[in-house]
């Protein structure tokens, strides 16, 4: 894979495909803006929302981002995925763009599609590889097996699944391409416990089955305690503790990770 690099409209610079590096994902110096669109007659002006961000994604890790809502962890995402064209510093991948599971597989699977034409639909769109029909049902069908559903649910809407059901649905898109990073986004925020449990226990076997690397984001620090071994702290765009799970949650720097540690009753 040929690396491609892109430079944002304020100079920053975007690499996919860098296989230089060993990092799955490296972020240096990251400075994340908004246009302001409260002005309708007058030019619009920038706003940051992200402050000299950096980190690094190591192959087959499991990193955590923490942080209160509008801290910045989905901004963060959405520029590592490359759909923001207005920031500074670089982000660089190892590996292709990496895929999304998001928070409510309701609102991003189609409703008027049946499962097993929504699993197929990223092996039509390829852009690297021509997959024929019987390839792609094959694939499909080893997908759904990986992720522990009965191939019968095929056929169905996803309006007729269960809520855990349907997050693995969504787990098996993101997978279809056998990509080596994935961002899980409160991926298991809007299941009840016991279902959490289950797809929380999937992702771990995905990780070790496959060697993913997951950015695992999530405002609940107990969750992240039992499936990362690194984990993000961010606060008001600003990463502010980062390190091992152990050593963050044992031995805080910061006053803000205290603060979390201790409404999560973790300390």
């Amino acid at each position: 894979m040929c690396a491609k690099t892109y430079t944002s409209r304020i100079g920053g610079t975007y690499t996919v495909g860098n296989e230089a590096q060993s990092e799955v994902l490296r972020v240096s110096d990251l400075d994340v803006y908004y246009k302001d669109r409260s002005k309708i007659l007058q030019p619009r002006t920038l706003d940051q929302v992200l402050y000299d961000v950096g980190f690094s994604i190591e192959p087959g890790e499991v990193v955590g981002l923490c942080g209160e809502s509008g801290s910045g962890k989905s901004t963060l995402s959405k520029a590592i995925c490359g759909i923001i064209p207005e920031f500074s510093g670089s982000i660089s991948l190892g590996c292709e763009r990496p895929q999304m599971v998001f928070q409510n597989p309701f609102n991003s699977l189609n409703p008027v599609k049946r499962i097993g034409w929504l699993l197929e639909e990223p092996l039509r769109v390829d852009p690297n590889r021509k997959w024929a029909q019987a390839e792609r049902e094959a694939r499909v069908l080893e997908v759904v097996c990986q992720v522990g559903l009965e191939p019968n649910l095929l056929e169905r809407y996803p309006k007729e699944l269960s809520g855990g059901q349907r997050q693995r649905v969504a787990i098996a898109a993101a997978l279809m391409r056998a990509p080596r990073f994935l961002i899980a986004d409160e991926p298991v925020s809007a299941l009840d416990v016991t279902i959490q449990a289950q797809v929380l226990g999937l992702l771990k076997s995905l990780h070790e089955e496959l060697g993913l690397s997951i950015l695992f984001i999530s405002h609940d620090l107990r969750v992240v305690y039992q499936v990362c071994s690194k984990v993000l702290i961010m606060r008001q765009g600003r990463i502010v503790e980062q390190g091992s799970v152990d050593a963050v949650y044992r031995h805080p720097q910061s006053e803000y990770t205290l603060q979390l540690l201790t409404a999560a009753g973790l300390r």
